[in-house]
């Protein structure tokens, strides 16, 4: 199966995941989402907001500008609060946006085990009985993998950050790495929804990591939608979670079970050759042993 095949079996899943959703009635699993997203938007951007301000406000006061000065000074105080505080603001949005997706994930990884499991159950008709232990190691295998990932989209992320600063050739050099970082965070976005999966099938995080690399098109496109999606202003961030979880255990099952009908498919075609090859030695070998025939 090739990338381009992966990519689009990961975009169509997201369709087949809004229609799966509905056919089962799995619309409980927005709630969680939904008061989370609540809680982070009233909490977490509004802090890191005013943090921001705040921060404009010491650098001000540290230059020694007020904007109770007068003249010019007062002016230039002003001038700079707003461009320091708004400088800040952004920083912070940027920091908050790129690790939210992460930080939502997180959160919702008891939601996400659970509901991949019941996908996988209504697809798959295995059964998994509820076990606490099992079910807090997968929150906990869930949770790994997110800081793994993290990790690595950080290392990236600095190292194309320094190189853009780089003169000159860095500036050339940016046209490319920022479309390779976005499309690093989508795979790794996507690694981390379909690893509850994996759990399930009981495969260590490099058997994944393996796995993941052979369907790379799925889990660009997974990130892709989930990244998307996160636009959305808390709306985004309800769905996100949810539709991108039920998409990455479609397109892993499936991804999965052409897999398996190809490695058949494969040893069928090999067992032939060794018929077709022991069939050819045996006639070879008959041949030889023909008595001659004398005229």
């Amino acid at each position: 199966m090739g990338f381009w095949s992966d990519l689009g079996k990961g975009f169509s899943a997201h369709i087949k995941a809004l229609e799966f959703i509905a056919k089962h009635s799995l619309w409980l699993y927005f709630i969680y989402p939904i008061a989370i997203a609540a809680l982070l938007y009233l909490v977490g951007f509004v802090s890191f907001f005013a943090l921001g301000g705040m921060l404009g406000d010491k650098v001000v006061d540290w230059i020694g500008l007020s904007p109770d000065d007068a003249g010019w000074q007062g002016f230039l105080a002003g001038i700079a609060h707003i461009v320091i505080s708004t400088s800040f603001k952004m920083l912070m949005w940027y920091i908050l946006g790129t690790y939210m997706k992460y930080i939502v994930l997180i959160i919702c990884s008891p939601i996400l085990a659970l509901l991949s499991e019941r996908v996988d159950e209504i697809i798959s008709g295995n059964t998994y009985p509820f076990n606490l232990g099992q079910f807090l190691s997968d929150i906990m295998r869930g949770i790994l993998v997110v800081f793994r990932n993290l990790f690595i989209e950080t290392g990236i992320m600095i190292f194309c950050m320094f190189i853009s600063f780089i003169p000159i050739l860095g500036w050339v050099l940016s046209i490319f790495t920022i479309p390779t970082k976005y499309i690093f965070s989508c795979y790794f976005l996507g690694f981390s929804m379909m690893d509850y999966t994996y759990e399930r099938r009981k495969m260590s995080i490099s058997q994944g990591a393996a796995f993941t690399r052979k369907h790379k098109g799925i889990a660009i496109a997974n990130g892709f939608v989930f990244q998307i999606l996160l636009l959305i202003p808390i709306l985004g961030m309800s769905l996100a979670p949810v539709i991108s979880c039920v998409a990455a255990t479609l397109a892993v099952l499936e991804a999965d079970a052409e897999d398996k009908q190809a490695e058949q498919l494969r040893q069928q075609q090999l067992q032939q050759q060794a018929q077709h090859y022991h069939q050819a030695q045996q006639q070879q070998q008959g041949y030889y042993q023909q008595p001659p025939q004398h005229p």
